[in-house]
């Protein structure tokens, strides 16, 4: 498990947090106090358990508009939650081992901020004039990847890589993708890293079509996959790009092509939320199969083969999926996957709880609606 030893040392104070982020509002729960963490400093302690989990959810004001973003982080053990509201203009990423990724924009500048869900400290990794607008750590955690935008134009300005530290700065590794009138205005663009963190997925959609370039850090090289059918990015491993055809709203097919030759897999016909899960026996789609006679849960390895049907889903839960797509994410061993009220971890301690489910022997963790392990079933 990749544990937190980078990110407690001394950092800028955390009072910036306060000015850049920080609003005032009521909607936190009874369980959830205001944040104003720390900084991080000092040598690392003792190896922690990694399981941090975030939920990241808008918060509207008086006339409905987007007042700003509510971030609440804990740990599966239930110790730790705790919440911050940032604003509007706001994201989350990770848990990278301990941690989690946070960036905020106040109109006039961007912060990006590392918590330490297990210290409860904060560490500010970046500040720049331009908007971070989204970011994740390098897989070896030495260093930052952010995708920016200029603030007066909100033009594409490439992906900018950081070492972590006081000591280095923002470089640009990845120029900004071209036009393509096929696609029309790029509207979003996501960072997605291969299973064994050798390649960097750099997804940029339209209003329903995907361009993907895969960024090689090692060597620079850059590849592009630019099918005018290709939706949204689900996962990127053993060379393939997993990913949704474009469609206008879930169910819809999924397809694993080939970076190399854009050899193409249809590897489901209809797909509801999915994930590219590691398991011992190679990384599998694990989707929620839509339709007759009902719900139930799908695995298939990425060249299409050792399809699976895994079972009806339970009762009230969905598949979750990454922090990008559900606003939520924590910590999943290899080989399993998070079923949870609406596919999003609760901030409730009421209602059906939420499970990890091993994909290829169907053990379950069961997780009480506090996110605190309770037992283990068969």
């Amino acid at each position: 498990m990749v544990r937190s030893a980078w990110i407690r040392r001394t950092g800028p104070g955390i009072v910036a947090l306060l000015a850049v982020g920080m609003l005032t509002s009521t909607t936190f729960g009874a369980r959830d106090h205001p944040w104003a963490p720390g900084a991080c400093a000092g040598p690392a302690g003792p190896a922690a358990a990694d399981d941090p989990w975030f939920r990241i959810d808008p918060i509207l004001g008086a006339t409905g508009g987007l007042a700003g973003q509510r971030l609440v982080v804990g740990r599966t053990s239930g110790t730790g939650r705790r919440a911050l509201e940032l604003a509007p203009e706001s994201f989350a990423a990770g848990p990278f081992g301990s941690v989690v990724l946070a960036g905020t924009d106040d109109g006039t500048g961007s912060q990006l901020l590392a918590l330490d869900v297990v210290a409860g400290c904060a560490t500010t990794v970046d500040t720049s004039t331009d908007i971070i607008r989204r970011a994740t750590l390098t897989p070896d955690r030495r260093g930052v990847v952010e995708f920016r935008l200029d603030r007066r134009t909100r033009a594409d300005l490439g992906i900018w890589v950081k070492p972590l530290g006081p000591d280095g700065a923002a470089t640009r590794a990845v120029a900004p993708i071209e036009l393509d009138e096929r696609f029309g205005r790029t509207w979003s663009t996501e960072l997605v890293w291969s299973q064994d963190g050798a390649d960097l997925a750099i997804q940029s959609c339209g209003e329903s079509a995907c361009r993907t370039r895969v960024f090689t850090p090692g060597t620079g090289r850059l590849r592009l996959v630019d099918g005018l059918d290709i939706g949204p990015a689900i996962g990127l491993a053993d060379g393939r790009l997993v990913a949704y055809l474009a469609c206008r709203g879930l169910p819809c097919p999924v397809v694993a092509v080939t970076i190399e030759d854009g050899t193409r897999c249809i590897l489901a016909a209809e797909a509801g939320p999915a994930v590219v899960v590691a398991t011992e026996h190679g990384p599998r789609l694990i989707h929620e199969r839509v339709g007759s006679p009902g719900r139930r849960l799908g695995s298939v390895a990425l060249d299409g083969g050792a399809d699976q049907d895994l079972g009806p889903m339970p009762t009230g839960l969905g598949l979750a999926v990454d922090g990008v797509r559900s606003g939520s994410a924590a910590t999943t061993p290899p080989g399993w996957v998070l079923l949870a009220p609406d596919g999003r971890l609760p901030l409730e301690t009421d209602g059906v709880a939420p499970v990890l489910r091993h994909v290829l022997d169907g053990r379950v963790s069961t997780l009480d609606p506090a996110l605190a392990i309770e037992e283990v079933t068969r």
